[in-house]
């Protein structure tokens, strides 16, 4: 065995210490002992004079540690109060203690509504590791000033962020957003108060987590209508009502600030022309070349003659459309495009949209006519075909599949000649028009499997004509639920008179316009 070849006297050692061990251990078990807190600013000290240009904002980075002679520390737990209380086991429970296992933190210190200075004393204890705290802590009085909040309505348009003031005018819906800061931490904001025309007025209380809000007007009524208020780009209806709209006039949204101490920012506020709406149909004139007054007039006549003769009206003719580039949304229309613009055109039943360039604001239907087609709403567009790639956002909106290719064999595109016809190819039509104006830029359609198929234009391929080559002709179609029609040439190129008449009247009854 190992312990005969050990020494017989350390056999003797080992053998007594294991009978010692059977007595067991002696002395007196020590007591936990608590932790220690530390700040890492002990004190802050105001100039003799005690003046509020030397004292700190409210909005502070505090740093602490703990550390603790027989174990480790796991936690602490601050409290915030005035500069009179102070910590001890017979006042502890007076506040609210906070946990944490941070070391350090920004705080916004609170001050009392309608002061502007306040001593606010912060006290941190260590937990350790038996659930044992600091029964002294480390504190600090902060001599903080508060300062008012800051708000900005977003009018011009920054890399950052997107115009969302209202365009020069509006019908029934606007929306206007917003940025506030505070120097004392945004955390410090309590809410917005919001009034329209009359500061002296009541305001309107908006909750501090919106920063974007649209209204409705329901019933107009000429001065002091109301509208109800959408709080968030989601377009979420509030029990909010804002009051003192005048209707056919200039109208000032004015908006400020408030922070938790009641302090409130300089007014910030948007002028805009609200109009009452007065028909059904709108007309949107996003006709931007110089032909537009002739465009414009033809317009109106053949709706005259055709019994509309009311109608609502916005201009989008901001932008250029050049080069292939689409051109950026309009000014007129409201931005963002979600869900603000969904709700303005949802207002009307009917659009009548003319344009003299396919990259002009019909790029953006799609997007912005959800709202209006769900409400079932219907639209005729009267724009020029041109070449697009196929892959253009317009076919997901106008009812055809893409323009026609140009064949191959020497070809480099299509023209429509002057006295070129426009020829029937739906059995309820009978007119056929005449093209009193050359184009050399026209594309034809070529439908999807469901399109409706209305006219046909007599193109022919550049630089020469081969009438023996096939392709599409169609300049004229419709969505299958009667929902759209896209009439592919300008109208103040069409030989006017009553086939003309019978045309339009034809498409617009098609489109439930109300027709005399």
């Amino acid at each position: 065995m190992i312990y005969r070849l050990l020494p017989f006297w350390i056999v003797t050692l080992i053998l007594a210490g294991l009978v010692s061990c059977d007595a067991g251990l002696t002395g007196n078990l020590k007591e936990n002992q608590p932790p220690r807190t530390f700040l890492t600013v002990n004190e802050i000290n105001l100039d003799q004079d005690n003046s509020a240009e030397r004292r700190l904002v409210s909005q502070v980075h505090i740093s602490w540690w703990g550390d603790d002679p027989d174990g480790y520390v796991v936690a602490f737990e601050y409290a915030i109060t005035d500069r009179d209380w102070i910590y001890s086991p017979e006042t502890e429970g007076e506040v609210e203690w906070i946990r944490t296992e941070r070391t350090d933190s920004v705080f916004v210190l609170p001050i009392p509504p309608g002061e502007k200075i306040a001593d606010v004393r912060f006290t941190v204890r260590a937990i350790d590791n038996e659930d044992l705290r600091d029964p002294e802590g480390a504190s600090v009085i902060f001599p903080i000033e508060n300062s008012p909040p800051e708000v900005n309505i977003h009018r011009v348009a920054t890399p950052q962020q997107e115009m969302e003031a209202p365009p020069d005018t509006t019908y029934h819906v606007a929306s206007i957003g917003w940025t506030a800061t505070d120097p004392d931490g945004d955390d410090n904001l309590s809410h917005f108060e919001v009034v329209m025309n009359d500061t002296l007025a009541e305001w309107t209380r908006i909750p501090v987590d919106v920063s974007f809000l649209s209204f409705r007007i329901t019933e107009p009524a000429g001065d002091q209508t109301s509208a109800t208020v959408y709080l968030g780009r989601s377009f979420t209806r509030s029990d909010i009502v804002l009051d003192n709209i005048r209707m056919d006039s200039e109208n000032t949204f004015y908006i400020r600030a408030v922070d938790n101490a009641e302090a409130t920012s300089p007014i910030d506020s948007f002028t805009w022309f609200i109009k009452e709406q007065t028909s059904r149909v709108l007309f949107i004139n996003d006709y931007a070349g110089v032909a537009r007054p002739d465009a414009m007039a033809r317009h109106r006549q053949v709706l005259r003659d055709i019994g509309i003769t009311q109608f609502d009206y916005i201009e989008t003719l901001d932008g250029v459309a050049s080069g292939g580039q689409k051109v950026p949304i309009s000014r007129a229309f409201h931005r963002p495009v979600d869900p603000t613009l969904n709700q303005v055109l949802a207002e009307w039943d009917h659009i009548y949209w003319v344009s003299d360039d396919i990259d002009r604001n019909i790029t953006y239907a799609l997007r912005s006519t959800i709202e209006f087609f769900e409400n079932g709403g219907t639209m005729f567009v009267n724009i020029p075909t041109k070449r697009l790639d196929d892959d253009d956002p317009i076919f997901n909106f106008l009812p055809f599949e893409r323009m026609e290719s140009v064949p191959p064999g020497g070809f480099i595109g299509f023209n429509i000649p002057r006295n070129a016809r426009l020829l029937p190819v739906n059995a309820e039509l009978s007119d056929t028009l005449t093209i009193i104006r050359d184009s050399r830029s026209s594309y034809p359609a070529f439908p999807a499997g469901d399109t409706r198929r209305f006219f046909n234009a007599e193109f022919r391929l550049l630089p020469f004509h081969d009438p023996n080559v096939e392709f599409s002709k169609l300049l004229a179609t419709g969505a299958p639920d009667n929902s759209i029609i896209f009439l592919g040439y300008q109208l103040e190129r069409i030989e006017a008179g009553e086939g003309l008449n019978r045309t339009m009247r034809f498409f617009l009854e098609e489109l439930n316009f109300p027709v005399d």
